[in-house]
């Protein structure tokens, strides 16, 4: 009898325990921006002002695709039919490890573009779905004009 007691006991207490746990959400996502050396357009991520861009330069802005974990939109950054910048307009920001996928990914992803110069890019492992969504914003912006 005293072990069924202290078993109900230790079940309800960690019933408890369990119900009361609060995860961090940070409040705002903090969005990456990655452009190549020189080209002045490097900043907070946000869609860069025409009187930030280089001569000759523009911003194409994919469509924002639709992930498990949220939406990723692109912009890229266009000189003379190069792709010389790409900026993230909008990542998952649920939780902090969305957060810490999107400033691992990220970077890896906009470099392997600005090799690439297109969207054939390989997706980051361990960011499967974050790396889909990259592409296919990066292939709307590159379908659009970029």
């Amino acid at each position: 009898m005293r072990r069924v007691i202290l078993a109900v006991t230790g079940t309800i207490a960690g019933l408890v325990a369990l119900l009361g746990f609060r995860s961090h959400v940070p409040s705002a996502a903090p969005l990456v921006s990655g452009t190549s050396p020189g080209t002045g357009t490097a900043g907070s991520g946000a869609s860069a002002s025409a009187s930030a861009l280089p001569a000759g330069a523009h911003t194409v802005d994919g469509a924002a695709a639709n992930t498990v974990y949220g939406p990723v939109q692109v912009q890229v950054v266009v000189r003379d039919d190069k792709i010389t910048g790409v900026n993230i307009l909008e990542q998952p920001h649920g939780t902090v490890n969305d957060l810490q996928i999107g400033q691992f990914a990220f970077p890896k992803l906009i470099s392997e573009t600005l090799a690439a110069q297109n969207a054939h890019v390989d997706a980051v492992s361990g960011a499967s779905y974050t790396s889909a969504g990259y592409i296919t914003s990066l292939q709307s912006a590159v379908d659009k004009g970029a």
